[in-house]
C-alpha cells in the first residue's frame, strides 16, 4: 500500500524578515492591516503570507492584491525573499481572522512575533504560525 509523505519546508528567517519589509511598506499607505502572520496548513502545504484589512472588503481582494503588488515589486527594491504568489489576502470576517482576535481580547494575550503550533482557536486549526501582530 502506497503512504503518502508530507514533507514541511522551514520558514526561513529570510522570510519572515522580507515579509515583515513588506507590511512595513503596507503600513505607509491607506491599507491597514489588521493581522498578518505565516500560516502552514497540512491543507495547503506551504508557507502562506496571511495579510488581513478591512481594506479589502471595502476595495475588493483584486485591488488589494494589485495593491500589495505594486509594493511588493515596487521601491526601494522588490521583495525577492519568498513568491508573491504566497501572499494570501483576506477580509477580517474571514474565520481565522476572527478566531486570532477574540483569543487576543478574550486572554490579553500578545502574540507579536510568536509561532503558534497545533492549536485550535475556536472553530480554526492552527498547524503552524508565525504571528507579526493581531490588532
Amino acid at each position: 500500500m502506497a503512504q503518502e509523505i508530507l514533507v514541511k519546508e522551514p520558514l526561513e528567517e529570510k522570510q519572515i524578515e522580507a515579509g515583515k519589509e513588506l507590511l512595513n511598506r503596507l503600513a505607509k499607505t491607506d491599507f491597514k492591516v489588521t493581522a498578518a502572520l505565516w500560516l502552514w496548513s497540512t491543507e495547503r502545504p506551504y508557507w502562506d503570507l496571511v495579510i488581513a484589512s478591512p481594506w479589502i472588503k471595502k476595495n475588493g481582494l483584486s485591488k488589494a492584491y494589485r495593491k500589495i503588488d505594486d509594493i511588493f515589486f515596487g521601491a526601494p527594491r522588490p521583495i525577492s525573499e519568498f513568491e508573491f504568489t504566497s501572499i494570501y489576502a483576506m477580509d477580517t470576517a474571514k474565520p481565522l481572522i476572527k478566531a486570532l482576535r477574540n483569543f487576543v481580547k478574550q486572554k490579553k494575550a500578545d502574540l507579536t512575533g510568536r509561532r503558534v503550533k497545533d492549536y485550535w482557536l475556536d472553530d480554526v486549526s492552527v498547524d503552524d504560525a508565525y504571528v507579526y501582530f493581531v490588532k
